[in-house]
């Protein structure tokens, strides 16, 4: 089965490292397949009924969107489960889930607004693919510009994500009481610890993760005061510890 089962991705898409991320934990097997932004609208929209990545392929199914995803998972290959048995953690968990999944997109917003228009961000989302080098020359502009666009990257929503962002950091280290060792429900890994770490680990760069590509020390000074911070307080802390022994 597992030959027959991919996640169709972007490979920096933290959304996309939440699906590989429970796969991998519940040692589903799996391919990926790199599809081009822009164009992949074209499979994702046609075959699952979304405009965005990730796609899980199973066997005959295909599943968009890595909410629908992590509970199709849940559901179909509950060996390693994810989800409490016990009622009280298991709607704190699912409850979780969709606020970490919204704060996702304020991690994406802030970050693009502080690294848009550094080339190594267009090499890293471009380096997948087989293009000619002048090609992906051509292609990064246009790429650029529909990000900036699609994720309304410009100075006022980038600075309410930053708000936003922060409010989700303050929100793990009300649940886990400052101890970066601590799960969010209970005593073991759930689906909350997965989404909040896969979808705040690009603002950290933890070992693992693919987005190292950045060379922090050549950001501006307040960006990577920002992100130092980020790394020192109980919540950045939290992540950099389940990428170490969870992930």
């Amino acid at each position: 089965m597992a030959d027959q089962r991919v996640v169709y991705q972007f490979p920096i898409s933290h959304y996309c490292e939440k699906t590989r991320w429970q796969l991998d934990h519940k040692e589903l097997g799996y391919a990926t397949r790199n599809l081009l932004p822009g164009g992949h609208r074209l499979f994702s929209q046609l075959r699952a009924g979304v405009g965005t990545l990730p796609v899980l392929r199973d066997g005959k199914r295909l599943i968009g969107d890595s909410t629908r995803i992590a509970y199709y998972l849940e559901k179909h290959y509950p060996q390693v489960p994810l989800l409490p048995e016990e009622s009280a953690q298991r709607r704190q968990v699912i409850e979780l889930e969709q606020q970490f999944d919204r704060y996702g997109v304020h991690v994406r917003r802030w970050l693009y607004g502080q690294l848009l228009g550094r080339p190594e961000v267009m090499r890293a989302m471009l380096a997948p693919y087989a293009l000619p080098g002048l090609v992906k020359k051509g292609l990064a502009p246009v790429i650029e510009r529909g990000v900036a666009q699609l994720y309304r990257v410009s100075p006022e929503p980038v600075a309410q994500s930053q708000v936003r962002l922060e409010q989700g950091l303050a929100l793990i280290e009300s649940l886990i009481k400052g101890d970066p060792a601590r799960y969010l429900v209970g005593d073991v890994l759930t689906l909350a610890d997965i989404t909040a770490a896969a979808l705040y680990a690009p603002l950290l760069s933890p070992a693992g993760s693919p987005w190292g590509f950045v060379d922090e020390t050549s950001l501006p000074r307040p960006v990577q005061a920002v992100l130092q911070g980020y790394r020192e307080r109980p919540a950045g802390q939290w992540l950099l510890a389940r990428y170490r022994y969870d992930r």
